[in-house]
């Protein structure tokens, strides 16, 4: 008898280590953690998804003639340890750990399991198209470990946008520089793509909404809890979104929680769908004309690209990852990213930060929804937090609770190695910041502001603005030779002195009205 562990993000037959038809003598074990549950304050919509993924896969498997085991556990290690005493297992099979927490509980639920005679085999995870050791033998010799590179060596191992001389489709590798209009005035946004929760998802919903130390609300759920509705919502993104998904990619909307964005994320990152059938429509549809190449390209590049890559980049660097702060960034979170409204328990959050529109509409979506898309993300509240001084550690944490696609594979180094250059540059060459002028450039935040985009100086200058260059006066020496920061450094030497003092002590102010989570 044979007890396989179905991990909370293999919730579909691809991804899962389980045979492809019923095998009486393999058991599929679901575990809901406790201890892991309640480790961060996690968004109850990101609660719901995994939760309701899990039921309906499981509920699949039986309807399907599986031998399932779902149960509640203090720990990943407590359950695997007394399923396997129940059903007098003779080995357990996992996938690797997709987290180093995961790693970690695995590695004690195998030392326990070794003590009842049962050996447990750990394998790699099918939900990625590069292994870890593949990632690593790539990292081999460079010196730097550049995103781009990577990715062409993707598109070329599974013939990707690939054509018969080995060259790139369109002749280019990348068509970045295409993909970044800002909204049109007139243009309406579409609405988002939801699903309606059913019976077993809406009794999970008002399960998770009963549950203290958790953020936000669970009301308001849509994403899809199964395969099928996860096929559903990619057919809908490719027909309906993906043509003009490239040109408007970076765009914000006031109000707008995904634009043409595929909010695929979190059913790729729970299992209901497996990233090469994604690529492989997107191909499609660029084949068949019905997709323009920049859109089909920019889209793959950020599945066969950024994911595989992003999860390469996490293993490389950990443990260090969670502690790394090359910027010496040294504040705690804003109260604020937990109560854009002063909410119950966090009244005194109630500071100038939020008149910040920009700011305070991005989340309050992620509030509201479990997510927004990736330039609210990085160029809004990584950008403010990295401006400020946030440690990125902090900064991860909120990440990581706050969105449903969000796990710590996912969270390290997109925050601290991207946003806020906590690693000192393994994964990104400059720090991901910007003025209030971007902001302004690919969103329609700043004209119903109360502060001026245009103002450096004053009571109603852009907070943007002054920390801005408040960060690069800070950082003056580090960035003066940096190829890619030494512009910005000649435009902070061109500020007259007094004037850069007037930026400085703003900054300060501003920093010091703010209240800290210091949990």
């Amino acid at each position: 008898m044979t007890l396989v562990f179905v991990a909370p993000w293999e919730c579909s037959r691809a991804v899962a280590q389980l045979p492809r038809t019923a095998d009486p003598n393999v058991v599929a074990c679901f575990i809901e953690a406790v201890d892991k549950g309640a480790a961060l304050p996690w968004h109850r919509q990101k609660l719901v998804l995994i939760l309701s993924a899990m039921r309906h896969f499981a509920d699949a498997l039986i309807a399907a003639g599986y031998r399932v085991d779902h149960r509640r556990a203090a720990s990943y290690e407590e359950g695997l340890l007394a399923a396997a005493q129940q059903h007098g297992v003779q080995r357990v099979i996992a996938t690797e750990g997709r987290e180093l927490q995961m790693v970690q509980s695995l590695e004690r639920a195998e030392q326990a399991l070794l003590g009842i005679g049962v050996p447990l085999e750990r394998r790699d995870d099918r939900g990625f198209l590069a292994t870890r050791g593949d990632f690593t033998a790539w990292s081999v010799g460079r010196k730097e470990l550049r995103m781009e590179f990577f990715y062409r060596d993707m598109r070329r191992k599974h013939q990707v946008l690939m054509e018969e001389d080995g060259t790139p489709t369109g002749g280019a590798w990348n068509f970045d520089a295409e993909n970044r209009k800002s909204w049109p005035k007139a243009k309406p946004a579409p609405d988002p793509i939801g699903f309606a929760p059913d019976d077993t998802t809406q009794a999970i919903i008002t399960r998770v909404n009963g549950w203290k130390n958790r953020w936000a609300s669970a009301d308001g759920f849509s994403l899809p809890v199964t395969s099928a509705d996860a096929k559903v919502m990619l057919e809908r993104f490719v027909t309906q979104r993906l043509n003009e998904f490239g040109p408007y990619e970076d765009a914000m909307q006031h109000g707008h929680v995904d634009l043409l964005h595929s909010a695929l994320a979190s059913s790729l990152n729970v299992g209901l769908l497996h990233p090469l059938e994604v690529v492989r429509r997107v191909e499609r549809a660029f084949r068949g004309g019905d997709v323009a190449l920049p859109s089909a390209e920019g889209f793959i590049r950020q599945i066969l690209g950024w994911r595989e890559y992003v999860r390469g980049i996490y293993w490389h660097q950990m443990p260090g990852l969670r502690d790394a702060n090359a910027l010496d960034a040294w504040l705690p979170l804003p109260l604020w990213f937990w109560a854009p409204d002063g909410e119950v328990g966090y009244t005194e959050a109630a500071t100038p930060a939020c008149e910040m529109r920009c700011l305070s509409d991005t989340i309050r979506t992620v509030r509201d929804n479990g997510r927004v898309h990736h330039i609210p993300r990085l160029m809004v509240q990584a950008n403010f937090a990295t401006l400020l001084g946030v440690t990125p550690a902090a900064l991860n944490r909120w990440f990581w609770a706050a969105f449903t696609d969000a796990y710590e594979w996912v969270t390290l180094p997109n925050v601290v190695g991207m946003a806020t250059w906590g690693d000192g540059g393994v994964m990104a060459s400059k720090p991901y910041v910007a003025s209030g002028a971007y902001i302004n450039r690919m969103s329609d935040y700043c004209a119903s502001c109360r502060y001026d985009v245009k103002a450096k100086t004053g009571a109603d200058a852009c907070p943007f603005n002054v920390l801005y260059w408040d960060f690069l006066a800070r950082h003056r020496d580090r960035f003066a030779n940096h190829p890619r920061m030494a512009m910005m450094i000649r435009n902070l030497d061109r500020i007259e002195a007094t004037e850069l003092v007037q930026i400085r002590r703003a900054a300060t102010v501003f920093r010091d009205s703010l209240h800290y989570d210091t949990s």
